[in-house]
């Protein structure tokens, strides 16, 4: 199987690399030049890179790579953390939170699906959160583009069907990542949920045979003990 990895270089879509290499050929996607190299020293596989930093001058460099890789499935796992108050949250938060969780996620996505249109197949899997469900304190820069996403999801779900795309969302919890230090107050570390295990899930939605489909997937936390 053939997967494209957005977001390859963050501490969830490392763990999914990780979990998808030995079995499948990947493209990975990625900004940062830096983070890039440190990940390649740590890989061993079929695996290429694609830089995105050009993503919105010059997309259909981005098009004509997706095409020619003939992707099976695309995993999107980009996303940040902006957290605020309601009568704190700045316009520049909201901006920058909008640029990370909705509109890369968006156009790299729309780009994908283009890709699928086109072979009459394809799987998307969006790696959202938990703030895609629920609204939390603190969350107003951060929630209602983890909402937007969801609703991204179910359009992309109900107009791909027809043209065999599956598209499938996993709502983490708390998830034990770089994201906490950004967090005004978090769990306890033995109560978060690995990296690993929403590698996991993305390894099983990709086991489904054609027949069979998850939709949305939530992996919640057990517990949590705030400290």
């Amino acid at each position: 199987m053939k997967v494209i990895i957005a977001g390859a270089t963050g501490d969830i879509g490392k763990e999914i690399v990780k979990a998808l290499i030995k079995e499948h050929t990947l493209l990975l996607l990625y900004r940062d030049e830096r983070k890039k190299e440190a990940l390649k020293e740590e890989l061993e596989g079929n695996y290429s890179f694609l830089s995105i930093r050009e993503l919105f001058s010059e997309p259909e460099i981005i098009l004509s790579a997706f095409s020619s890789f003939a992707p099976d499935a695309f995993v999107n796992a980009i996303g940040d953390g902006f957290y605020a108050k309601v009568e704190d949250a700045s316009l520049e938060l909201i901006e920058a939170s909008y640029e990370a969780n909705l509109k890369v996620p968006f156009f790299l996505t729309q780009l994908v699906y283009k890709v699928f249109l086109k072979q009459k197949y394809g799987h998307i899997i969006f790696i959202n959160s938990i703030s895609g469900l629920e609204g939390f304190p603190y969350g107003v820069a951060y929630c209602p583009f983890k909402f937007a996403l969801r609703g991204l999801a179910e359009v992309m779900y109900k107009e791909g069907k027809r043209y065999g795309i599956k598209v499938s969302s996993i709502y983490p919890g708390i998830v034990d990542t770089k994201l906490l230090q950004k967090m005004p107050f978090c769990p306890q570390k033995k109560c978060l949920i690995s990296p690993h295990e929403v590698a996991r899930a993305v390894t099983y939605l990709l086991s489904l045979p054609k027949e069979a489909e998850i939709k949305d997937l939530i992996l919640k936390n057990t517990k949590l003990i705030w400290r």
